[in-house]
């Protein structure tokens, strides 16, 4: 049996040798993507020196004699002679000869004689944002591995950039396994109605993921080996199957379709039956039927895989603070769905491997070391994606 440390180890790298060829896209699409390049700032910003307020630049001490207006967005004007003020709004390019930027409720313009208001000085360089105190040309913005949220495009933006390079969306191809599995209606007694072909698809994506299509197959070794025939995705997962019964037939198949099965069992609960393999270049990952457990192993196990697929680190367990005592299991790591109370984790009520109900109050999953935890104590801790 695997332990979880290592069998995200080797998740991880599994992504890592079927990450996708970088893309070079629009700024507009390149949102939710992965920088398979760094984005480095093509311009200065701000280009020259601006005014941080609404107001006058100034030259000299006051009074000042008001002789224009500066013109947004136009080049900077003329130098600024001593005892002379030019009415500006913010962003405006500062002249030269400016000393400083007087706020506008802080004169009093009579005529084009403009007064500093006592106790209010203009002392120099107030106000006035210096060219390149943000950016200058060549400065990092986000190096390669940085997800590109709103912040990073709009850095890119104001910094000259109209493109940036990307991996693209993993494509995966979701198989879902079971006789007993019906995708409508109230199930009859010995069924259960499908869970995954809702809920993995919406867990992938918020994890870049794009699912290209859903196949059910039946408990039989020639369907699943026919199933997992395949090169035109990126990764294949696949639920139920993946235990040692007569009806669990994934881990055959692989080694009939010349695959290589790289973890079978990880010391998990739930979810320990579960399955990482290669298919030549297809990384395969087999979650367990139980719907809880098969959650529990796609974010702990899973999520690994996937952002070496999308060139990102692979995803470190955060840390959070128990808020009761948590028993361990005789081996192995228990992963328990926890809601967040005043910054403290508890466990929600249906804990079961097959109690999908429990997610709907779970705000994380904790990652329980064999010894337990102790109210108070630190704990690692996955954030539910689904949880903003």
């Amino acid at each position: 049996m695997t332990s979880l440390q290592q069998a995200r180890a080797v998740a991880y790298e599994i992504g890592c040798r079927r990450i996708g060829a970088p893309q070079t896209v629009p700024l507009s699409g390149a949102l939710g993507y992965t920088l398979a390049a760094a984005a480095t700032a093509q311009a200065t910003v701000p280009t020259t020196d601006t005014s941080a307020m609404d107001g006058w630049v100034v030259s000299g001490p006051g009074p000042w004699r008001l002789d224009g207006t500066v013109t947004m967005g136009a080049l900077p004007g003329p130098p600024l002679a001593p005892g002379r003020a030019r009415t500006v709004t913010t962003g405006g390019a500062v002249p030269p000869g400016a000393a400083a930027v007087l706020r506008a409720e802080h004169g009093d313009l009579h005529g084009d004689r403009l007064l500093g208001l006592a106790g209010r000085p203009a002392s120099p360089g107030s106000d006035i944002r210096r060219a390149g105190e943000e950016i200058r040309v060549g400065d990092l913005l986000a190096p390669a591995g940085t997800p590109v949220t709103p912040p990073v495009a709009a850095a890119a933006a104001v910094a000259g950039l109209d493109e940036l390079t990307v991996y693209p969306a993993p494509r995966a191809a979701l198989v879902l396994l079971g006789d007993e599995v019906i995708d409508s209606g109230v199930p009859a007694p010995g069924q259960v109605r499908d869970a995954f072909a809702i809920a993995l698809p919406a867990i992938l994506a918020t994890q870049g993921v794009s699912i290209t299509d859903i196949t059910r197959v039946q408990d039989d070794r020639d369907a699943v080996r026919a199933a997992l025939t395949r090169n035109d995705v990126d990764v294949i997962i696949t639920t139920g199957g993946t235990g040692h019964g007569r009806c669990d037939h994934l881990v055959p198949a692989v080694g009939e379709t010349g695959g290589v099965i790289r973890v079978r069992g990880v010391d998990i609960r739930p979810g320990h039956p579960t399955v990482l393999a290669q298919l030549g270049h297809v990384p395969v990952i087999g979650l367990p039927g139980n719907p809880f457990a098969a959650v529990a192993a796609l974010l702990t196990i899973g999520s690994p895989l996937i952002a070496g697929l999308i060139g990102q680190p692979s995803p470190s367990l955060q840390r959070r603070v128990s808020g009761q005592d948590f028993s361990g299991v005789t081996r192995g790591t228990r992963l328990v769905a926890v809601r967040e109370v005043a910054g403290e984790l508890f466990a929600v009520e249906r804990q079961g491997a097959a109690m999908i109900t429990g997610l709907i109050d779970a705000d994380a999953l904790a990652v329980i070391e064999p010894s337990g935890a102790l109210a108070g104590q630190s704990v690692q801790a996955i954030p539910m994606p689904w949880i903003h």
